[in-house]
């Protein structure tokens, strides 16, 4: 079993295009099936990719290597394996309960469903106790606020779905996070794309020493605890 320290150093990978192959796959109970798990593989694989972007012959030429020389030992499990040979990564870490499949291209490893995995506190108690701090400026409902939050390093708990990708911008000068190209006064050049600024947002609370809440099952939720509260 992994431990939060795992995904912690995880969350420190970091390139600068996406080429981070993040794969959640679930491996059939039957040893008869695992042939079609190697062409499921393959299809999500190519689904991660853009016109622009594609995973890596390298990375994922391990990934059905390594699927296919250890796939029956992990019968009927989900697992996630993580592969960026330029970053030396290559990672198989099987799941203590199934996830939904999943592969991700990114600049950053996808870590949400580890962090779900590893949640033991209900994640809609921690969501109810955030709600109600919200009159005294010491919580934040909804992307805009958590992202204006997470820029400031305000955050102490980020309440996040387990589900969903949301493209964005960092500021190739503060490094600030959003939603949209033209929102930062310090960019005086071209903006970063972030393949998912949701993603971007947990590393960096980690990163800052805060708390991941990862919600899974429901309609998506992005909320934070505050260290203190943000000047509007």
């Amino acid at each position: 079993m992994f431990t939060r320290a795992d995904v912690e150093k995880l969350a420190t990978v970091h390139v600068v295009q996406p080429a981070v192959l993040s794969l959640y796959l679930t491996v059939p109970p039957d040893p008869a099936e695992l042939s079609g798990l190697l062409v499921r593989a393959g299809e999500l694989m190519a689904a991660a990719g853009t016109d622009s972007q594609r995973v890596r012959d390298e990375d994922e030429n391990w990934v059905l290597r390594t699927l296919a020389t250890r796939g029956r030992g992990w019968l009927g499990r989900s697992v996630a394996i993580l592969a960026c040979t330029d970053a030396g990564l290559l990672e198989v870490l099987p799941l203590p309960s199934l996830v939904p499949e999943r592969a991700v291209l990114g600049t950053r490893p996808h870590i949400r469903p580890l962090l779900g995995a590893l949640q033991r506190c209900p994640a809609h108690r921690v969501v109810d106790r955030i709600l109600a701090m919200v009159p005294s400026g010491l919580a934040a409902v909804g992307l805009p606020a958590c992202l204006a939050a997470v820029n400031a390093d305000a955050v102490e708990t980020l309440v996040v779905p387990d589900e969903g990708l949301v493209p964005g911008y960092e500021c190739g000068r503060c490094g600030a996070l959003s939603t949209r190209s033209d929102s930062c006064p310090d960019w005086g050049a071209a903006p970063l794309p972030v393949p998912d600024v949701i993603e971007e947002m947990v590393t960096r609370t980690l990163e800052d020493g805060g708390q991941i809440s990862v919600i899974g099952g429901g309609p998506p939720q992005i909320a934070a605890k505050l260290r203190f509260p943000l000047v509007q």
